[in-house]
Parts: C-alpha cells; sequence; structure tokens
C-alpha cells in the first residue's frame, strides 16, 4: 500500500462524494456543502486572514482522509485559546499567529475532527495526518499548528496530540442532553419546583401575547427564509458588535446554505398574526441538533429563550435526538438544563527558540495564576 498527500487551496477542488464519504459520522459543519459555502461566499477568503490548505491522504490512489486546514497570518477570532497566541504573539513579538489551523471557521462548536472512512483506525488516521501537518508547518516555516473545538468522542485524539508535543487546553461548553425524556413536560420535571415555574411563566407570557413558535423543516420552507435570516443574524451582530466591525457571515452565505445545505437545516419561527417576530436557524444530524444563528425584529420579553432554547428542545425530544448544542457562550443556558462538558484545543509550537519561549511565558502565567489562586483561598 502506497500512501501520498495532496493540499487544496479550495474545498470545492476535492469532490464533493469522496469528502462526504468521510465525514458520514462527523457533524454536519463537517460537510463539504458547508465548508465550500463559507470559502465561495467570501466569509472565508485570504482577505480575511483564511488560507485554504485542505489536506487529503490517499492510498493506492483512493482518498483515506481529509484534515480541513487553513493557513493563518493572525489568530484573531479563531474562539479556541481564548485570545492566547494574539497575547504570545504581541508580548513576545514572534509570529505565533502565522499558523495552520484545524477548525470550522467561525464556527465555534465542538466538531472538528480528520475524517475518515468508518473501517479505518481513528489513532492510525490521527498519526498519519498529525505527521503530514507537522511537515507542512516545518517546510512552510510556520510558527504553530491549532487544532480548535475537539469533538467530544475525539477521546482517542488526545493522547495523539500530547504524543506529538501538543500544548492541551480544556474548556467548558455547554450542551444539552436528552435523559430519556419521552415529552417536555418530562424535560420541565428534571428541574426544581422554582426553576420549573420560572420556566413555565416564561413560555405563558410569550403564548398570552398570542406569538406562536413553530419548527420548520429547511426543506419546506422558501428561499426568502434563508434571506431574511441574514436580514436577522446582522441586526443581532449590530446590536452586540456595533457597526464598526464587518459581520463574519455574507449574504452569499446564506444563499449556498439555501441552495446546498437545505437538508440539515431547520428554523424556529416566532410570529405574531403571521408577523415573524423572530427566526432562529438549527443545523441537525445524526439525532444532534445544532443552533446557530438568531435574529429578531422587535425585542420581546423570553422571545429568545423560547425560539431558541424552550421549543427546540421539544423538537428534539419529539424525533427522539440524544443532543442540542445551543452556540457558543452563555452562562443563562445553565438555568435552562444544559450541561457543562469539557472540549479540548490543541497547540503546537515548531522552532526550538520559538517553543522555548511560549513554553516559559506560559509556564510563568501558570504560576502566577496558582498564586493568586492561592492568595485569595487562604
Amino acid at each position: 500500500m502506497t500512501e501520498h498527500f495532496k493540499t487544496f487551496s479550495r474545498a470545492a477542488d476535492i469532490p464533493g462524494e469522496e469528502w462526504n464519504g468521510l465525514a458520514s459520522n462527523a457533524c454536519p459543519m463537517m460537510e463539504w456543502e458547508y465548508f465550500c459555502a463559507l470559502e465561495e461566499s467570501g466569509s472565508v477568503s485570504r482577505e480575511r486572514g483564511y488560507l485554504p490548505m485542505h489536506l487529503v491522504a490517499y492510498r493506492d490512489g483512493r482518498p483515506l482522509a481529509i484534515a480541513p486546514l487553513y493557513e493563518r497570518d493572525r489568530a484573531w477570532v479563531e474562539f479556541g485559546d481564548g485570545g492566547l497566541i494574539e497575547f504570545l504573539s504581541e508580548l513576545t513579538g514572534l509570529p505565533y499567529q502565522h499558523g495552520v489551523v484545524g477548525t470550522i471557521p467561525l464556527t465555534p462548536v465542538p466538531g472538528y475532527r480528520f475524517l475518515h472512512g468508518p473501517k479505518e483506525d481513528p489513532a492510525e488516521i490521527c498519526r498519519l495526518m498529525l505527521r503530514n501537518i507537522d511537515t507542512l508547518c516545518e517546510s512552510r516555516r510556520l510558527s504553530t499548528s491549532r487544532i480548535y473545538f475537539l469533538s467530544r468522542d475525539a477521546g482517542e485524539m488526545l493522547p495523539l496530540l500530547y504524543e506529538h508535543d501538543y500544548l492541551v487546553l480544556k474548556a467548558g461548553y455547554t450542551l444539552w442532553f436528552n435523559r430519556g425524556y419521552g415529552a417536555f413536560d418530562d424535560y420541565l420535571k428534571s428541574f426544581r419546583s422554582g426553576r420549573r415555574t420560572k420556566i413555565k411563566r416564561e413560555l405563558r407570557e410569550i403564548r398570552d401575547q398570542g406569538i406562536r413558535i413553530d419548527m420548520v423543516d429547511g426543506a419546506e420552507v422558501p428561499d426568502s427564509v434563508f434571506e431574511e435570516m441574514h436580514v436577522l443574524h446582522l441586526r443581532t451582530w449590530n446590536k452586540h458588535m456595533g457597526s464598526g466591525i464587518r459581520p463574519f457571515l455574507t449574504d452569499s452565505f446564506f444563499e449556498m446554505l439555501s441552495g446546498s445545505f437545505r437538508h440539515r437545516t431547520s428554523f424556529s419561527i416566532a410570529r405574531k398574526d403571521g408577523e415573524k417576530l423572530g427566526m432562529a436557524l438549527f443545523y441537525q444530524k445524526g439525532g444532534e441538533l445544532y443552533g446557530r444563528y438568531w435574529g429578531c425584529y422587535r425585542e420581546v420579553p423570553f422571545l429568545h429563550f423560547a425560539t431558541c432554547y424552550y421549543h427546540p428542545i421539544d423538537y428534539a425530544i419529539k424525533l427522539g435526538f440524544n443532543t442540542m448544542d445551543p452556540g457558543f457562550g452563555g452562562e443563562h443556558k445553565l438555568l435552562r438544563g444544559y450541561e457543562m462538558v469539557p472540549i479540548y484545543h490543541g497547540i503546537k509550537f515548531y522552532g526550538e527558540r520559538k517553543r522555548h519561549i511560549a513554553v516559559s511565558v506560559l509556564e510563568r502565567l501558570r504560576k502566577k495564576a496558582a498564586m493568586t489562586e492561592a492568595r485569595s483561598g487562604a
């Protein structure tokens, strides 16, 4: 058996059936259509600091594994390391931000993995791809390899990251789990009386205003719903980010979702007297539901919670889904039945001097944090 490797500067240059043939067990955002939508829409581009260099391994002429990768000359808005690479670069003046990143761009969700067929040995594939990521970084004189938001079932990958000299960061992420609920009332019964009463009151206030919320399959909505989702997403962006920062996602991205990814989508749509008040976009696959974007035309108390959490949970229970990912951030989710789970990010430093400086700085930070914690606990 002979193996060779090739990098691609566009996901679209890799046959979709080959990519998705290796992504059958991956989350929907790891599929070919999603990466194409990000890249071909211009949401992910060289201008925005993402230069695709997707690594494909072939064995005897057939695709064996794919590592979706991007060369980055900056580290801003990578979500995974909490600004660590940016901090190291600014502190030392060394180009730690110039590296290769394994991630689902602009999509902070614990779903990244090296794609491979179900009959392959995951550990063997991981070693193979990590070795060749090293080759890529060393040949291009890159400073770091960053692998963000490893999926929660990527247990075999963690010891191999250590084995390949990666620094592994542990973080928290919120997920909802279907604990054998047969109906939404079973979910409500999982709360203590006070919290259950508050959730019921929130839902009652929405109903009393004549607001109806429905979950609709993406295959059943017209293209205009995807266009509206972009408009609502912009409203949410401007509310939280302001107009000074250009939105990450373009209108073409939502248009491409409509054209090639709608089979993975569903919408939670809030209406009053037939008029839309707000919407949230979800992706779904393999018994898992992923909340992504939300927006509203009018601020209504509890509308966000009902549209993005309660009704999607009801939908997930009815369909027998196992989990619901509500999206990145937000401690208020823990009050509504979501649970904190660990996720992991891996960082490797290349070049003896750069590695030594980075490790020294991080060790000093660790010791300082430990001393501060000890003093506060004294």
